[in-house]
């Protein structure tokens, strides 16, 4: 296994690991897949600088395909006299692919990033579901904490 960054040259990938995502797991992902929607919408993404401290980090197996993916973005404040945070929005492993490590394999990973980047904390939040929480509580130095999120959306 090894880590590969999200960019237009491995864009189609992506797209066959979100096919093969929402075949294996429908109940999940019961929105319709469109894969030039897809495509189109992440390669714009990709391209706008507003996206610019957002990070997809993908999971690739011997046979090169994607097998699992993390997404986060990097917070920068000035607050405190300027301060750097990870925030982790998705960790997704193909369902045939769990229990093999990959997720770990690509926390591990996701960690050294942030060291070398000199970024010492990041912010997940949890799923509900058994499997998820069995995941998060094999973290090393972690806590969980129960805290309220505020969502709006309009």
């Amino acid at each position: 296994m090894k880590i590969i960054e999200l960019s237009e040259a491995n864009l189609d990938k992506l797209v066959l690991f979100e096919k093969e995502a929402r075949v294996s797991e429908s109940d999940i992902f019961a929105n319709e897949f469109d894969e030039n929607i897809f495509k189109n919408e992440t390669l714009n993404a990709i391209k706008n600088s507003l996206y610019s401290a957002a990070r997809c980090f993908m999971c690739i197996n011997d046979d090169e395909n994607i097998i699992g993916r993390l997404d986060f973005s990097i917070i920068a404040t000035y607050a405190f006299g300027g301060d750097l945070r990870a925030y982790v929005d998705w960790i997704y492993v193909l369902k045939e692919h769990r229990h093999k490590g990959v997720a770990q394999f690509m926390i591990e990973k996701f960690e050294e990033y942030l060291k070398e980047t000199g970024i010492n904390e990041y912010f997940l939040i949890t799923a509900e579901n058994e499997e998820a929480q069995r995941f998060y509580h094999g973290f090393e130095n972690a806590k969980i904490e129960k805290q309220g999120i505020l969502s709006k959306n309009w």
